[in-house]
């Protein structure tokens, strides 16, 4: 297997893909820091770095999708999957080291980010507010659905070998997601009561509660883009559920992608 990766990380560090991916994401990290700074500067409005630092969390997952699809579906088209087990390398050390190597790609992405917000932001508009275990917390929990989200997309393009059906398959779903999530999301911050506390306190009608309620947070916790959107949001009152989940997510669609990987006719 470290030939494989040998080879994999070899093709990647050449990938102009992959090359674009990280100046698309430390060029964003860098924009957002200064469209702040001109909030600070233009109208003395209070900013900090935490408001920019974790939205790569809503990032990264269009990317690797775009990434991880473009990247593994070149090995299909060029033949290299095939020749790699003619010459006698097990499938699964194949599907593996892609696997790998896509983790790999997407954590620089994420670095990438991280790097322009501390290089640029920090001279700007100053350091981080919140604690250094908070950081670490959405940090590890973040690489985690990284992670998981490059499990599905490496046992989607693993196992659809058409160039043009797979890369459309990640990235839709991967806005499709987004966009439910999104809502999923709306719901559940519409507050039971307005104006909790006062004379004119009054039951919001559009408060979703009950077995309902906890369909939607198992919802929101499960979907990795969920979770984005809550260490985004600076979140981590679900961590340990969020986690679990991503964990989970990574270990099923990987043993789903390599079991049927070792049963595909490779063309």
């Amino acid at each position: 297997m470290s030939k494989l990766l040998y080879a994999n990380f070899f093709r990647l560090w050449r990938n102009r893909l992959f090359q674009a991916g990280l100046g698309f994401m430390f060029f964003a990290g860098g924009w957002l820091v200064f469209q702040q700074y001109r909030q600070l500067t233009g109208y003395g409005a209070a900013v900090t770095l935490d408001s920019t630092f974790f939205v790569y969390t809503m990032m990264i997952g269009v990317v690797s999708a775009i990434f991880c699809s473009l990247f593994l579906n070149v090995e299909y088209s060029d033949g290299t999957v095939r020749n790699k087990v003619i010459v006698g390398h097990e499938r699964t050390a194949v599907y593996l080291s892609n696997l790998i190597v896509n983790i790999a790609a997407s954590f620089l992405f994420c670095l990438s980010y991280i790097l322009a917000n501390i290089i640029i932001g920090i001279p700007l508009i100053g350091g981080l507010t919140i604690s250094l275990r908070k950081v670490l917390l959405i940090l590890s929990g973040s690489m985690l659905t990284t992670i998981a989200l490059c499990a599905i997309f490496t046992m989607i393009n693993m196992l659809i070998q058409s160039k043009a059906i797979a890369p459309v398959v990640c990235i839709v779903a991967m806005f499709l997601s987004v966009a439910f999530v999104s809502e999923v999301q709306r719901i559940l911050d519409e507050p039971q009561y307005y104006f909790k506390g006062t004379e004119n306190e009054a039951y919001n009608n559009a408060y979703v509660g009950g077995a309902k309620r906890e369909m939607l947070e198992f919802i929101y916790n499960a979907l990795p883009a969920g979770q984005e959107m809550q260490y985004s949001r600076r979140n981590t009152e679900n961590m340990d559920q969020m986690c679990l989940y991503s964990a989970g997510i990574t270990v099923i669609t990987s043993a789903v992608g390599v079991f049927f990987f070792r049963k595909k006719d490779i063309r």
